[in-house]
């Protein structure tokens, strides 16, 4: 039960903005291309089998043959191209209207043309509800699936003595087919978030809900390749006198302690990129001349330092180091850490640059 109610959390039913909403679109596309086009093969190759076992005295129109033919390779291949929403929908919808055209000039063929309306039209359908990434697009071609398949067979369907059963089946085919594209569109996103979900878990930190370590170092990594100004600095933060605080009054008030840091860290590095290293340890990534950049860790300590928590004073020490890419970034963390070790070897609570 633990387990569920922890999946659960990780389940978003709307999108964030509309950014994300477009990926899901994307992806889905992306993700169906190569599904849609096999089962766009198994309706050709369906076709050709149907051809050749119909009787042998059957004659079918070689015009609504070619043009199906046609269709069907030209739906192929928009599918097989498609980038957006707009081309996978007339790929699909155009593949799916041809291959009913070519199972339509297969009726000719038979001794009861009407029997077949239905059988084909739902195989069609239905089958391909999954391959289609929206509700509309497939609303759209399942209709003009049915015109193709029912052209010209619509009276003699209707006379027949069970008619009410075939337009039962008919719309019953039709409404299974919108619920099944339902189904998939709604389990589609909702792996996509729940996907999308795990991945920002990843990169924050379960403790204080900023970057964790691996969210923090990927974005230095990123500045550090294009840091070519020197408006870039990386402070080191280290809460004073950690170990003590959790000895003396237990883990419960060290985790106090570090969420209470880290949203002052919050609050004062918007917009730049912080995180927590680990432990006790916080990094930002500040942009700005060296003057700011010091101003901006001088408000960090007296913020931290204005706290009392279960009777402590809670200090930081700050190390700061210049990022450029022309400095390895292994060296840029190592003169960050002397500088931090400086200034705790000068009191603490206050901050060292490095230079």
């Amino acid at each position: 039960m633990r387990f569920l109610r922890t999946i659960a959390r990780f389940e978003r039913t709307a999108f964030i903005d509309r950014a994300e909403r477009q990926l899901f679109w994307k992806h889905s596309i992306t993700n169906l291309r190569h599904q849609a086009l096999s089962l766009q093969a198994f309706g050709l190759l369906a076709w050709m089998l149907s051809r050749l076992l119909a009787h042998p005295g059957a004659r079918f129109d070689p015009w609504l043959t070619g043009i199906g033919l046609a269709g069907v390779i030209g739906g192929m291949a928009m599918t097989y191209v498609s980038r957006n929403m707009v081309m996978s929908a007339m790929g699909g919808g155009l593949c799916a209207v041809a291959i009913a055209l070519c199972l339509h000039s297969n009726m000719s063929g038979t001794h009861q043309p009407e029997f077949w309306v239905i059988p084909v039209g739902i195989v069609i359908t239905v089958g391909m509800a999954p391959v289609f990434a929206d509700g509309f697009s497939y609303i759209a071609s399942s209709i003009a699936v049915w015109l193709v398949v029912s052209f010209g067979q619509v009276q003699a369907m209707l006379h027949m003595d069970d008619a009410s059963w075939i337009v039962l089946m008919a719309v019953s085919g039709f409404g299974l087919g919108i619920l099944l594209n339902r189904l998939f569109v709604v389990e589609r996103k909702k792996t996509f978030l729940v996907q999308r979900e795990l991945i920002r878990l990843s990169f924050k930190d379960a403790l204080t809900g900023i970057n964790n370590r691996r969210g923090l170092m990927e974005t230095l990594q990123d500045i550090h390749a294009i840091a070519t100004t020197g408006d870039f600095y990386f402070l080191l933060i280290d809460v004073d006198d950690f170990k003590k605080i959790n000895d003396t009054s237990g883990h419960d008030v060290g985790d106090r302690v570090l969420i209470e840091v880290a949203s002052i860290i919050g609050r004062h590095a918007q917009g730049y990129p912080h995180g927590r290293l680990g432990g006790e340890e916080f990094g930002v990534v500040f942009h700005g001349a060296a003057e700011a950049a010091q101003a901006f860790a001088e408000r960090i300590c007296q913020h931290v330092a204005a706290l009392r928590i279960a009777g402590h004073l809670v200090t930081i020490s700050i190390g700061i180091a210049a990022l450029q890419a022309s400095t390895d970034l292994g060296d840029t963390v190592r003169l960050a850490d002397q500088g931090l070790y400086e200034a705790k070897q000068r009191g603490k609570n206050r901050y060292v640059l490095m230079s």
